[in-house]
């Protein structure tokens, strides 16, 4: 599996938001994102970066996983392209442990079958948007999506208010496949320096946007230089 870093923080965003966990960065993703610069190049750019990850089994990276917190963010670059049979392994490790797993994911990949068999694990789905440069019609993202329960959420990274409305005409979308009774969490964001997340929130309001629906902000930007890498 390939390691970008492996780090104890606090969860910047999402249902997490505020709570301590240790991040598991792989390297490495199937997109590219050319609408905006993605806010971590050293996971996903191999030319500059590749000197950096490395190469572990899913028992090294469990065992640089400290005992506190019994919480943990996989995410990337893109998790779901490492070998399948060697992340399950190593989620059903952390989740022996009694690890609190959060798994952010593009959704462009299937969702795994421990995502369902595991209970503690949560599914953050990055819902790519127009603005972005990638497809935001993934087929395999709308199967994905009838998989998520109310532990789970869709966050939306906007540049503009065009961006928000194209976010709200997906929710109603998939509306059909989604479970009315446990429906997952949505979440609105802003790309950085593309749109002011007052702007967003204004919109949200004046748009009488449902109460099912959070503003996300990545509040490590505000405690940390949004530049300073965490690890």
């Amino acid at each position: 599996m390939r390691i970008s870093e492996i780090y104890t923080s606090i969860q910047g965003e999402g249902p997490g938001a505020g709570s301590p966990t240790t991040f598991i960065r792989f390297a490495g993703c199937n997109l590219k994102c050319a609408g905006w610069p993605c806010d971590t190049q050293h996971a996903i750019d191999p030319k500059r970066y590749r000197h950096e990850w490395q190469v572990m089994m899913p028992e090294e990276i469990q065992a640089a996983v400290p005992m506190y917190p019994l919480a943990v963010t996989l995410t990337g670059g893109e998790p779901l392209i490492q070998p399948a049979e060697e992340m399950e392994r190593l989620v059903d490790a952390l989740w022996q442990r009694g690890c609190k797993i959060e798994l952010f994911t593009n959704g462009t990949q299937p969702l795994p079958t421990w995502v369902r068999r595991l209970d503690g694990v949560s599914v953050i789905m990055d819902w790519k948007l127009s603005s972005s440069g990638e497809d935001p019609h993934n087929d395999t993202r709308y199967d994905n999506v009838s998989l998520l329960r109310e532990m789970d959420a869709i966050k939306f990274v906007c540049t503009s208010i065009d961006d928000v409305k194209q976010a709200l005409r997906f929710a109603d979308n998939i509306r059909e496949i989604i479970d009315d009774d446990f429906p997952p969490q949505f979440y609105l964001g802003v790309a950085w320096g593309r749109l002011k997340e007052s702007e967003l929130a204004e919109y949200m309001v004046a748009a009488e946007v449902p109460l099912t629906w959070k503003l996300n902000v990545q509040v490590h930007n505000y405690i940390w230089p949004r530049d300073e890498r965490r690890r």
